[in-house]
């Protein structure tokens, strides 16, 4: 059975379900596997602008599932040829999350991977990671510092206590917060917004910025920034983005044309 269900609506977004609602969606090497090659889908679908990721249910991820977790204190692999936990984050298009419940361990670390979150209400979320002996995994220490700074950060990873979505929001680890039965729904159609109005080329020059300039220096981004300003002007979207304002119409962009950046 797939762990990880695809789905395109018409209106320029990939939903992305993570499925295992008999086990919480909690996470497996299947369900890792699967939801990498839905985001390698995405990335390459004409029709999938914005990636939509939730869980079926009433939970996002609460965490490695415990048989996963019982089999490598054994020292059982957990997969071979593993892609970073990082991924999400480098893909052309953005990834917005609709966290509708749970979240905590590999799904906080996986969730922070994405490039603007949704949560509901009440929903809990822990790293986790300190109460199982382990580190601040998959660069969790790095985004977490960075979306609500340091001190935030250490008592977040150190203390592995449950927080609730309306502190996520305060914190800056949640961008938006959504009444029960409505995160998806808040999660689409902000995707939609961005997939009818703004350029592909742009949103993947702009999400490679964010991500790339915070590990570089001011001077090293101006100078990243002109170098995409110069491919974007070669491209049919600023054409059209230019005509679509003389013309007073709403812009018409062509498929993500796959640009290495």
């Amino acid at each position: 059975m797939s762990e990880v269900v695809y789905e395109t609506d018409g209106q320029g977004v990939a939903l992305l379900t993570l499925s295992r609602p008999e086990r919480r969606n909690m996470w497996t090497a299947q369900m890792e596997a699967e939801f990498y090659d839905s985001l390698d889908r995405a990335a390459a679908d004409p029709d999938a602008r914005v990636v939509v990721v939730t869980g079926a249910g009433n939970s996002f991820v609460p965490g490695l599932d415990p048989q996963v977790l019982a089999g490598l204190t054994t020292g059982a692999a957990y997969t071979s040829n593993r892609r970073p936990q990082t991924y999400a984050s480098t893909i052309p298009k953005p990834v917005v999350g609709a966290i509708n419940g749970a979240c905590a361990g590999i799904g906080l670390a996986q969730a922070l991977m994405f490039d603007y979150r949704f949560a509901v209400r009440g929903a809990k979320f822990s790293t986790a990671f300190a109460k199982r002996g382990l580190p601040a995994e998959d660069a969790t220490a790095w985004t977490l510092t960075r979306l609500c700074g340091p001190a935030h950060a250490f008592e977040l990873l150190a203390s592995g206590r449950v927080f609730l979505a309306e502190e996520a929001v305060q914190l800056g680890v949640v961008q938006h917060l959504s009444e029960p039965g409505e995160v998806l729904d808040d999660a689409l159609a902000f995707a939609r917004g961005l997939a009818a109005n703004v350029s592909p080329v742009a949103m993947a020059m702009i999400k490679s910025q964010v991500w790339r300039d915070s590990e570089s220096t001011l001077e090293a981004a101006r100078i990243r920034a002109q170098y995409l300003l110069k491919i974007a002007k070669e491209q049919p979207d600023f054409a059209e983005g230019t005509a679509s304002l003389t013309e007073k119409r709403p812009p018409a962009f062509p498929p993500y044309p796959g640009l290495n950046l």
